[in-house]
């Protein structure tokens, strides 16, 4: 029996090369026999991704029919007409779309799926709204939905962007979770009181425009020190 010599995993007789890193098998105690049998077949069979997520898509659609038309069929059978299965229908279908339409892509972007799930959901709350009636959508669902799916694709793109150093994408994001919670709040000040007031909110940017100061000092002070350091040779 021989092992390689590079990562140790045990190699047959009938193995020229490691199975594994490729090193070449030289042990004179365990020669090379042809005649061995093999440790595994030679013919191998490589599974697509693009097939795999395609097969995972049909499943789940599958699956998230079965529920879809059930509710459906129940209501039907029930009432003699669509009524209170519209919602979960709804839900299903933003189910289908959150979950199934990613399948469909060879390497998506997180941000475009983020903003697909963005749409979807303003698309559900729409569909709630058409449901259950009432003037909420235009005037506070929509908004909330599309500045939540902005600030959320705003973070996520400084996040993952290689050229700013971390403490300005850390400055970044404290400056966008700032306005997006001013801004929330406004929403719900509008909706509730019709009215504009600022008030938890002020606390939560007071502490994001403290930690945004407070990332700046450090990224200064760092640098000046990595500044001395070369500057003294250590």
């Amino acid at each position: 029996m021989s092992y390689c010599v590079n990562c140790g995993v045990e190699l047959a007789p009938s193995e020229r090369r490691c199975p594994l890193c490729g090193v070449e098998v030289i042990n004179p105690a365990a020669p090379f026999d042809d005649s061995a049998e093999m440790p595994f077949p030679e013919r191998r069979e490589t599974v697509r991704h693009r097939q795999v997520r395609i097969a995972a898509a049909k499943v789940l659609s599958l699956l998230l029919a079965i529920p879809f038309i059930s509710v459906l069929i129940a209501d039907l059978i029930e009432d003699g007409a669509l009524s209170w299965s519209l919602i979960p229908a709804s839900a299903i279908a933003l189910l289908f779309m959150a979950v199934v339409f990613p399948c469909l892509f060879k390497k998506p972007a997180v941000w475009l799926f983020m903003l697909f799930a963005t749409l979807e959901t303003a698309l559900f709350l729409f569909a709630l709204s058409v449901i259950l009636g009432g003037n909420w959508y235009f005037l506070f669902a929509l908004p909330l939905t599309l500045l939540t799916g902005a600030a959320a694709i705003g973070c996520w793109l400084m996040i993952s962007a290689k050229k700013p150093s971390v403490s300005l994408k850390m400055m970044i994001v404290l400056i966008i979770l700032t306005v997006y919670v001013l801004l929330l709040q406004m929403l719900i000040e509008l909706h509730l009181h019709r009215a504009i007031r600022f008030v938890w909110s002020i606390y939560v940017a007071v502490s994001c425009a403290v930690l945004a100061i407070a990332v700046l000092i450090v990224s200064r002070l760092i640098r000046k020190n990595e500044a001395v350091r070369k500057k003294l040779f250590f």
